[in-house]
């Protein structure tokens, strides 16, 4: 019995032939294929656990773009913006960011000029909340941003705050809202000429005792004035009876300049300053300034995406693969901690409307808290500016 076992066996043996050199090649190559695809950037880190819309349709934009070799980006001219972008770089070597940035008041202008003139030089705008809702929109020079986001960890709306895409336009499919900070105007004071225990409201500012001793930056002017501006319009707690008083009762004294404005408090011209930026700069020379923790007034907050927290995709893009691809990074969690992380600062502050990353770069009392009531300013009512504009021209007429 073992001698026809072994027997057996010997026969099944020699009747087995070695694998082919051509068969043993092609195991090779598919390992070596394998170990190469793990290794691939655009299929790890950010990537890496999202599921796609489809692997393919993803994969061909990659490459598509990679032909493109840019993406061009408009900037609003704030801080770290053109840092924050170019992290993009670092994920995709292959496709330069071009961008350029100008203040407020002269984004829109340019852009239409340019596009009047037959130029369509840019894929995306990160230019605040104003230009791409009161012109960029109006004139049909945006494409829908919804086509274009293809990352499952993009589109997951449970990923993002209140289990929803944000979006700027009546629409809902052009302007996406992905920075929503806890956000309300700016209110510095002079620490020698002010006692912060004394105030627990905005209303508060409005108090005889402060008349002729409030210095604002113009909030007719673009940028954090007007934002600012229309955050205190509608706030319920506020709204243009707070306005009103502020700008017929008070004497407040109006500059054009953030600079000229912070100088003034400084030498104790003015006890107080609103709308006024760039605090860090004040304080680290020494200058006796300081800001009121406005969050933690009786005031409902709001929430807003900043100068730089919406993204829009400009039709006839000259690099539609790249802008893909960039919006795409920008809108995933990599992106976002990475946006997050640079644009954070002691005078500006950005939270990310997702829900999935780490808030650490935000100060904690001023981070958004699940079950807070707050005032979300980036919908179509609320960031439609004529109405706070009417009301200036009735009450500010210097």
């Amino acid at each position: 019995m073992p001698q026809r076992h072994a027997s057996s066996s010997s026969r099944h043996t020699t009747s087995m032939k070695p694998p082919s050199l051509k068969v043993r090649l092609l195991v090779r190559l598919c390992a070596l294929l394998l170990f190469n695809l793990s290794l691939h950037p655009v299929l790890t880190g950010f990537v890496r656990g999202a599921e796609l819309r489809s692997d393919g349709e993803w994969q061909r934009t990659v490459e598509a773009a990679k032909k493109e070799g840019k993406v061009s980006v408009f900037l609003y001219q704030r801080e770290n913006i053109e840092a924050a972008v170019r992290v993009f770089e670092k994920r995709f070597p292959d496709i330069q960011v071009i961008s350029a940035s100008t203040p407020a008041a002269e984004t829109g202008p340019r852009l239409m000029a340019e596009r009047r003139a037959g130029k369509f030089l840019w894929d995306v705008c990160l230019c605040g909340p104003t230009t791409p809702l009161t012109v960029l929109y109006p004139a049909k020079a945006l494409d829908p941003i919804k086509p274009a986001l293809q990352l499952a960890e993009v589109t997951d709306v449970t990923k993002w705050w209140e289990g929803k895409h944000h979006y700027m336009d009546p629409e809902g499919n052009h302007i996406f809202v992905f920075v929503g900070s806890v956000d309300m105007p700016n209110l510095f004071y002079n620490k020698n000429l002010v006692d912060p225990n004394e105030f627990k409201s905005y209303w508060d500012i409005i108090k005889t005792k402060w008349r002729g001793k409030i210095v604002a930056v113009d909030p007719r002017q673009p940028g954090r004035p007007r934002v600012g501006a229309r955050i205190l319009y509608n706030v319920p707690d506020l709204g243009d009876k707070f306005l009103t008083r502020l700008f017929t009762e008070t004497d407040v004294v109006l500059s054009r300049e953030d600079r000229q404005a912070l100088d003034w408090l400084a030498v104790g011209k003015y006890a107080l300053c609103l709308f006024c930026g760039n605090i860090e700069a004040a304080t680290a020379q020494g200058l006796p300034v300081a800001e009121f923790e406005v969050y933690r007034w009786r005031e409902t907050p709001a929430i807003s995406s900043g100068s730089n927290g919406s993204i829009a995709l400009m039709n006839q893009a000259p690099h539609p693969n790249a802008a893909r691809v960039f919006i795409n990074w920008l809108l995933s969690r990599e992106g976002q901690a990475s946006f997050q992380k640079v644009m954070n600062s002691a005078d500006l502050l950005v939270e990310s409307m997702r829900v999935d990353i780490a808030k650490d770069p935000v100060p904690a009392p001023q981070r958004r808290m699940a079950g807070t009531k707050y005032i979300i300013m980036d919908t179509p009512e609320r960031s439609n500016q004529e109405s706070v504009n009417k009301l200036f021209k009735e009450i500010i007429k210097k």
